[in-house]
């Protein structure tokens, strides 16, 4: 969770460790780091930390900086077989490849804390655990590498009594971004943003075109990016400013589309708004924690409004998409909550064993078309206004469905999908509907479970479903092709109401769409046999 590119892990804890516990090695990109962790976890958690633990901190910290005492160190703490393994950690901490962590569920204890500090050694506290876990919840661990922008001479903030994060407005050069993103193979700089990169679209070629062509331009040519930050230091004298724990929440399509330009300008600048949204404090953690993360969400939206996006792609980064992913993921399942996301990721995810589950899009709709008697939610508002599934009221109904009936809803298109691709190569009448049929035909398979007293969103359902879809079974094709003929029934004896009434033809296209249309489908009495094909393979 915290660390980028862990390779290995090592736990050399107990008698004789020289209060290393843990030692962890990263690589990013082509270099290679150490971590060296000494912890202290008890039983007694959430209590202040004693002032042996500060003790402790100061022994381990000297055992590095004091090279003049290393020998009689290892020799004296350190049992035999650790000995050459930290004569190796002893170099590299010299060479600056390895860094120091101090670890405990204990609170901070202010009075021993400020006698630490200066060792510029990483100490976490309960506190910051607490702070990490929330922010891996919402999809943002392992932290960033800090951003340096170079050739910053003048920073615009705002009065602190006028805004209530620290904001400032710099003029940055588009370069800094291009070799930061190069260090950045996983992209956690955008782990924020709503979206990823959407391609060579017409705007993001223009972006492309200034950069190259104009790159003197690119300044009042772009809209500029927004960047939220743990902390962000101007240094002046040498024209730096750097950025701790940046995250993109928007502008992902300007930087995505310049590093694809081969022998980038050095010239082009862009405006870049930084929001500093500074870890929690002390005192009531639950509470700065969702403040801090309503902070963040209004940051996200608001300025994701000025230029066209999608309504799902504002909520990519909300609790309840990012409690999906998580269960999806425990399934081995990548849920893709931001547009082309599994395309970016999918060697790196193939690696790790978890394989591509369903998108945000087609999960709200097929949440949308289960509740097949509402007429805010249901499949023709799913297939023809989906925008509308993530207004307020329709969106606080789907964002109560439970991870687990979520994940047997997906289950449940799947076994559909590979049923509707069977019928669609061997009947012709069925391929000509192609799509447009395929979520009321997932409301017409919701009711009939409902009708036959099958709840989803029990979690015994689950292996019942996984064998179904694994198995790739023919079971469904049968009752799948009678609801499409009842699907066909209502649809051409609607086509002829129309037609005499008012000499129009009515597409299939529009009939899926109409909210009336699909309501007066959806009334029609599904037969016993139906059900209880449907339903008999799912039955205890």
């Amino acid at each position: 969770m915290f660390f980028q590119g862990v390779t290995q892990v090592t736990i050399p804890d107990g008698a004789g460790d020289g209060k290393v516990d843990i030692l962890v090695a990263c690589q990013v990109g082509d270099k290679v780091r150490y971590k060296i962790l000494n912890t202290k976890f008890t039983n007694e958690y959430d209590r202040s930390s004693p002032v042996a633990f500060y003790d402790e901190i100061t022994r381990f910290w000297q055992a590095f900086e004091n090279k003049g005492n290393r020998n009689d160190y290892l020799n004296n703490v350190v049992r035999q077989t650790l000995r050459e393994h930290y004569k190796k950690l002893f170099k590299l901490y010299d060479e600056g490849k390895a860094e120091l962590f101090f670890v405990t569920n204990h609170r901070i204890n202010e009075n021993q804390y400020r006698s630490v500090q200066r060792y510029g050694m990483s100490i976490l506290h309960l506190e910051d655990i607490l702070q990490y876990v929330a922010e891996n919840t919402e999809g943002a661990m392992p932290e960033t590498e800090s951003l340096l922008l170079n050739g910053i001479s003048n920073v615009l903030t705002p009065a602190t009594n006028e805004t209530e994060v620290p904001t400032s407005i710099v003029f940055a050069r588009l370069i800094d971004f291009i070799h930061y993103m190069e260090e950045d193979p996983l992209d956690l700089l955008f782990a924020r943003n709503v979206r990823l990169w959407l391609g060579n679209t017409e705007t993001n070629q223009e972006i492309q075109k200034t950069f190259k062509v104009a790159p003197k331009e690119f300044a009042y040519s772009n809209n500029g990016i927004t960047i939220l930050c743990k902390k962000h230091t101007h240094n002046p004298g040498k024209q730096e400013l750097s950025l701790e724990n940046p995250r993109v929440v928007n502008g992902s399509q300007t930087l995505h589309s310049i590093r694809q330009v081969d022998s980038p300008s050095s010239n082009a600048r862009v405006m870049v708004r930084i929001i500093e949204v500074p870890a929690n404090g002390h005192g009531d953690l639950p509470a700065q924690i969702e403040k801090r993360k309503e902070i963040i969400h209004k940051i996200s939206i608001r300025s994701n409004q000025q230029n066209p996006i999608k309504r799902w792609n504002l909520v990519s980064n909300d609790d309840f998409q990012n409690e999906l992913a998580r269960n999806f993921w425990s399934k081995h399942l990548y849920y893709e909550r931001r547009q082309n996301e599994w395309k970016v990721r999918k060697l790196e995810l193939w690696g790790v064993g978890i394989e591509r589950g369903p998108d945000l899009r087609w999960m709200v709709q097929l949440i949308a078309a289960s509740h097949y008697g509402s007429r805010k939610l249901g499949a023709a508002v799913a297939q023809g206004q989906i925008n509308l599934l993530f207004e307020e009221e329709p969106y606080a109904v789907i964002r109560s469905t439970s991870p687990e009936k979520a994940y047997q809803l997906f289950l449940l298109g799947e076994i559909m999908s590979l049923s509707l691709r069977r019928l669609r190569g061997s009947k012709r009448y069925i391929a000509n509907l192609k799509t447009y049929i395929d979520l009321a035909i997932f409301s017409f398979i919701c009711k009939a479970l409902y009708e036959a007293g099958i709840s989803l969103g029990k979690e015994a359902l689950n292996e019942k479903l996984e064998a179904l879809r694994n198995s790739g079974t023919v079971e469904f094709d049968k009752p799948i092709k009678a609801l499409i003929d009842i699907f066909c029934k209502e649809y051409e004896a609607e086509k002829a109401r129309i037609y005499r009434k008012e000499g129009k033809e009515l597409s299939v296209a529009n009939y899926v769409k109409s909210r009336n249309y699909i309501a007066n489908l959806l009334e029609v009495a599904i037969p016993k046999s139906i059900v209880k094909a449907l339903t008999e393979t799912m039955s205890d």
